[in-house]
């Protein structure tokens, strides 16, 4: 399949508010600090690339990827800075946000501004995002600070108010397969159905490709209901199954043991949740056992717990509060919506 590389902001059209509202930044420069939020596969880090390909490359909309693109596709150029989580950090530390500081401090070396990118920037702990408020408050000449995120609620109030919040939307279907096609080399049906079960995540959809991921896919869906159908003991040996579970997908990536757990969680619960979209709208049938719950309950169930995983508590305990809460649920026909709070606390 083909290899996509990020064009040119002005090539793109997934998210046509924002390639307007990012094409005004372009045409009058002003504001300098943004807080990109949205989902994951929404496109964030491809308008990112895109943004600073446009910005600095001398050769105009059409250029194929003169040694300037190439630089700043590889993350390479002297000019850009793209600062994520460290390999077995489970967050970004003050000492890479002061690092940051330090490097738009200096003058561009060739390029018109200096800019720099924070991916995963809500998991910025609370002394990181302090670090950061004077440069995100009087950032330095010629420079620019997209920060990126999935939600806002993470971050301190005194960074939300000094940033110009940009919302990614979940991509439509027909957006994502028209991606799959041309710009991956996806055949049309295989778009199709990528696009229809990716609930708007363009990086789930890739994942379709993947004869590991699709093999992970079919077993979560398959043990999660038959273990919510069984008894304690199946959903017992259901979780501690998943918590000593590596599968395929994972490949070599160089994760902790908790990391590892964590990335199989949110990867099952991403599964799960595709399911029970699918049941929603009918592309896929509920269980006899499973059906005393609506379709629009058991999601909100799951995207509950499924938000814990970034608290990096316990996989088996959210597992296991998920089982006691959904199995009451279908027992009970209808569900008990708790706050967040209260679930962390019980956890």
């Amino acid at each position: 399949m083909t290899v996509f590389e990020p064009p040119r902001l002005e090539k793109l059209d997934s998210q046509p508010e924002v390639q307007r509202l990012l094409k005004n930044l372009l045409d009058h420069p002003g504001v300098q600090t943004f807080l990109w939020v949205g989902p994951e596969g929404s496109g964030k880090k491809t308008y990112a690339l895109a943004l600073v390909r446009s910005l600095f490359c001398r050769e105009g909309p059409d250029c194929p990827g003169c040694a300037t693109c190439k630089q700043v596709l590889n993350r390479t150029h002297p000019d850009f800075f793209w600062l994520q989580r460290q390999e077995g950090k489970g967050e970004i530390t003050v000492e890479a946000t002061r690092e940051v500081d330090r490097k738009l401090s200096n003058a561009p070396f060739s390029a018109p501004v200096k800019v720099a990118v924070v991916s995963e920037a809500d998991r910025m702990n609370p002394d990181a995002q302090n670090a950061f408020l004077k440069t995100l408050e009087e950032p330095p000449a010629k420079s620019l600070v997209l920060l990126l995120a999935e939600k806002a609620g993470n971050f301190l109030p005194t960074v939300l108010s000094r940033c110009r919040l940009v919302r990614f939307p979940a991509l439509p279907d027909a957006v994502i397969e028209k991606a799959l096609r041309e710009s991956h080399g996806w055949d049309k049906a295989e778009a199709q159905k990528a696009a229809q079960e990716a609930g708007g995540n363009l990086a789930l959809a890739l994942k379709f490709g993947d004869e590991n991921w699709m093999a992970f896919r079919e077993k979560v869906g398959r043990d999660w209901d038959r273990a919510l159908q069984g008894s304690d003991e199946d959903w017992m040996l259901l979780v501690n199954e998943y918590d000593q579970w590596e599968p395929e997908f994972l490949g070599d990536a160089e994760l902790t043991a908790t990391q590892r757990k964590a990335e199989v969680l949110k990867a099952a619960f991403q599964v799960y949740l595709g399911l029970w979209s699918r049941r929603l709208w009918g592309g896929a049938e509920v269980p006899p056992k499973l059906a005393s719950l609506r379709a629009e309950a058991v999601l909100k169930c799951l995207q509950k717990h499924q938000d814990m995983i970034p608290l990096y508590l316990n996989a088996k305990m959210i597992l296991d509060h998920l089982f006691l809460e959904l199995r009451e649920g279908f027992w009970r026909g209808e569900l008990i919506d708790r706050s967040f709070m209260e679930l962390s606390a019980q956890i």
